[in-house]
């Protein structure tokens, strides 16, 4: 599996993501790495799940060969010191699953002459990479992505909530080589966290901006839900706490009573879904709101498409790649003024921003923009203006593997 001549080589670490461009698991990691392999990396991906290795877009991927492993707790009892006090309260089989993990990393590392490690998320796997890299002695970069750095106490969001991984997560981010942020919020968090803020970047999410373009054609979407001639407000948010759906939905009587032939697309799964429905229901609107549930990675750009208006009401929010996706595709945005979404959203120039858990504000937003049509649409294009000169995917990818570059003895010449 490994390309000629000297060759960058990163593991990454990442419990759950997927192994193609169509699942849903944790895409915007796949993303990322998808494009690192396209770009001459050498990419293996350990998951925590016990399976074979296997290859597919261009990556390597490695699982645990077995649950219980004698060296691994010998290693879990000589790591002891690894950890902060605090930390030693967890249960013991959760200690030795991390040492595991961690093990299997090093493992793969040293059978495929593995130079750096990269971890997404600050806990677990930032914990799994730094025990790999005292292990092995090999650099180690943490991406923070959201939950791992950001709370929310009113919805529970956030592993930081509790002290004993709040203790972990800055052992980590102060004991990595470098910790990448996805937006100026986490950023600015992490930033309080790291004693040494030089090795803290900020490399935005990206977007495939061919992928997502304003020329998409998204009549077959509206086909298939029967809206082919209605105003269209979209979100593709799953249905969690965080997420603010519920404001939207209270956002739609409101604009359903100015402009009654309006429907409201909303995609996503998730705990609170079958209440959503019920409170469509309760407020009247359910013939103006579809549920779609989950959409796939390749039908999502479609849906921006065939919307007029995208929203994003969440409560917290470390960027909303979302936001990006339907600004690349042309469409304005309403989005709360939480964690990234700020980073993305210039209000009244390429969509609004709007205080969380206000469905008045953002109804009244979803009408300015159903009423103005024509400076919608100049919206939308400043909005694509934006995701080109910021959110390109490839050229943050080409900033990560900047980033490796530095970290490593010699920076290999055919990157």
């Amino acid at each position: 599996m490994n390309l000629p001549g000297r060759q960058m080589s990163v593991a990454v670490i990442s419990r759950l993501v997927g192994r193609t461009p169509d699942d849903i698991t944790y895409s915007f990691i796949f993303s990322e790495i998808y494009r690192l392999a396209n770009k001459g990396v050498n990419v293996h991906v350990v998951r925590s799940e016990t399976e074979e290795d296997s290859f597919s877009s261009g990556i390597c991927f490695h699982g645990l060969k077995k649950k219980i492993d004698a060296l691994s707790i010998g290693l879990s009892l000589r790591e002891i010191f690894t950890y902060p006090p605090i930390f030693l309260l967890r249960k013991p089989t959760t200690i030795y699953r991390d040492s595991l993990y961690a093990m299997n990393v090093s493992k793969v590392m040293k059978a495929n002459d593995i130079t750096l490690i990269h971890a997404h998320f600050a806990f677990p796997e930032g914990l799994v990479g730094l025990l790999a890299s005292k292990r092995l002695k090999k650099p180690l970069v943490v991406t923070v992505h959201g939950y791992d750095i950001l709370v929310e106490p009113s919805v529970g969001y956030g592993v930081r909530l509790s002290r004993r991984i709040n203790a972990v997560v800055c052992k980590v981010l102060n004991d990595a080589d470098a910790v990448i942020a996805k937006s100026e919020a986490t950023f600015n968090e992490a930033k309080k966290i790291i004693d040494d803020v030089k090795k803290l970047h900020l490399i935005p999410y990206g977007v495939d901006i061919q992928k997502f373009n304003p020329n998409l054609d998204g009549s077959s979407v509206r086909k298939k839900w029967g809206i082919k001639e209605r105003t269209v407000v979209f979100a593709l948010r799953n249905h969690e706490p965080k997420n603010g759906l519920e404001y939207l939905i209270r956002a739609a009587p409101i604009v359903t009573k100015e402009e009654e032939s309006v429907v409201f697309v909303i995609g996503g799964d998730g705990t609170l879904r079958q209440y959503h429905e019920q409170l469509a229901v309760k407020l009247g609107v359910k013939e103006n709101i579809v549920f779609t549930g989950k959409i796939s990675p390749s039908e999502t750009p479609f849906y921006f498409a065939m919307c007029d208006v995208a929203v994003v009401p969440s409560l917290q929010e470390a960027f909303g790649l979302v936001v990006s996706e339907a600004m690349a595709c042309g469409r304005p945005v309403v989005g709360t003024l939480v964690g990234g979404i700020p980073d993305q959203i210039v209000d009244g120039y390429n969509g609004f921003l709007v205080q969380p858990k206000d469905p008045v504000e953002i109804a009244n937003k979803i009408l300015w923009l159903i009423c103005n049509p024509e400076k919608a649409r100049d919206m939308g294009m400043n909005g694509r203006r934006i995701v080109e000169a910021k959110f390109d995917i490839n050229k943050n990818v080409d900033r990560v593997i900047s980033l490796y570059g530095h970290l490593l003895p010699i920076a290999p010449s055919n990157l």
